[in-house]
């Protein structure tokens, strides 16, 4: 009742407004009043939600940790992720976000952060608490700062500590685990379902844990078809921290990319050799002769980043220039059956990890077997998607191509 009363004093308040303003016909008085009694009934439901939102309630997260926090959560600690917390809780959900771990997104996705810098409100007024990748992190700042909740990564865990954890939650601040690098399926449902609940955006979690099943359910439908003895060798490299393209990279075994093209059938020449990722031997791979190669790119900064440029606002010629510098500065490329065939592909390092990330799975698939994956379009997905849920980035850039040779 108390409730409706606001909204007939917000609604008294209105008419007084509109009447002196501007006089009406009696049709357009009736269309007003129609208008304001559906505002009415929004308004209430408003204050009825909002109530509902209030109180307590208790988070399972990514850790299986049993959390329990204050609604609602006005502000947080966020360290990475960017793009999901965005994807999930629309481009106003940096209002809330009051410190960060900037190193994180500013030195590895840097065109990402000025992006979100230039058009995301409440994202400059973040305050930088240190990385636990520089080991730099500072505990003491983020408990000065008084978050209503501090939501860390999977990967901060080791750094920070069970003391620093228990330090934080003495000052009142709740502690709540996400993992997207960890690009299990159950990861990425679990950390989307902690982040709607946190945000009260549960409907849009629920929408994003569907689209992501059901992707996935199309692609391992197809996989499943591929005979044992026609699956092909891939070699995969991510490389950051070179300051040339004669130096090899990283690759990986069952982790990361290696992980999703084994998801879209493709034998991986360095599984088996690490568990997760290790240095790219190039006798190894020249011994193999990999049928594809997959070179991993994105907008890294730093003096020793030379690496393949893609993401977002890279166009595909500047993508196919770096293809082009690498493989040109590697001894002996142009004696492998990938370079010769020209089955060389750049794939941005800034998909894995997000919500869409299947698409990376989906054109590792079509690349190979084109006719096995002959229904799916990873490109167009990948531009759609961005369009739908992050319409601030730039989905038009270069994400995912072939090489077309010199």
């Amino acid at each position: 009742m108390r409730n409706m009363k606001k909204a007939a004093l917000i609604l008294g308040c209105m008419l007084l407004v509109g009447g002196c303003a501007k006089a009406q016909s009696t049709s357009v008085e009736s269309s007003a009043a129609s208008t304001v009694q559906s505002e009415v009934s929004t308004e209430a439901k408003s204050v009825e939600s909002s109530e509902a939102a209030q109180g307590e309630k208790t988070i399972k997260d990514a850790r299986g940790r049993e959390v329990t926090i204050k609604l609602p959560v006005k502000t947080a600690y966020y360290p990475y992720y960017y793009e999901n917390l965005l994807t999930i809780c629309g481009e106003d959900i940096f209002e809330k976000i009051t410190c960060t771990s900037v190193y994180d997104t500013e030195h590895y996705s840097k065109t990402m952060w000025d992006i979100m810098m230039e058009k995301t409100p409440g994202f400059k007024d973040m305050q930088d608490v240190g990385s636990t990748i520089k080991d730099n992190f500072d505990t003491e700042k983020l408990i000065s700062l008084k978050p209503d909740v501090a939501i860390f990564a999977n990967y901060q865990y080791d750094n920070i500590g069970e003391n620093n954890i228990k330090a934080i939650e003495a000052a009142g601040i709740p502690v709540i685990f996400i993992d997207y690098t960890d690009l299990s399926e159950e990861a990425h449902y679990e950390s989307t379902r902690v982040l709607g609940e946190i945000f009260g955006k549960e409907e849009r979690a629920q929408e994003l844990i569907d689209n992501y099943k059901t992707k996935m359910e199309e692609i391992r439908k197809v996989a499943a078809t591929i005979p044992e003895e026609d699956k092909k060798t891939v070699y995969i490299e991510i490389r950051f921290n070179s300051d040339n393209f004669k130096e090899y990279g990283k690759t990986y075994g069952n982790h990361m990319m290696g992980m999703l093209a084994k998801e879209a059938g493709a034998i991986n020449i360095y599984e088996g050799i690490y568990e997760k990722d290790g240095d790219a031997e190039p006798e190894y791979i020249f011994s193999k002769n990999p049928y594809a190669i997959f070179l991993e790119g994105g907008n890294f900064t730093g003096e020793n980043m030379v690496s393949i440029k893609t993401g977002y606002t890279t166009d595909e010629a500047t993508t196919q220039e770096t293809l082009n510098q690498l493989i040109s500065a590697r001894d002996g490329w142009d004696q492998l059956d990938a370079v010769k065939e020209k089955r060389v592909y750049a794939l941005d390092n800034d998909i894995m990890r997000t919500l869409h990330d299947y698409v990376l799975i989906e054109y590792i698939g079509k690349a190979l077997y084109p006719e096995t994956f002959k229904d799916f379009d990873p490109v167009k997905e990948q531009k759609e998607f961005l369009e739908k849920y992050v319409p601030q980035f730039p989905a038009d850039s270069t994400f995912m191509t072939q090489w077309e040779g010199k």
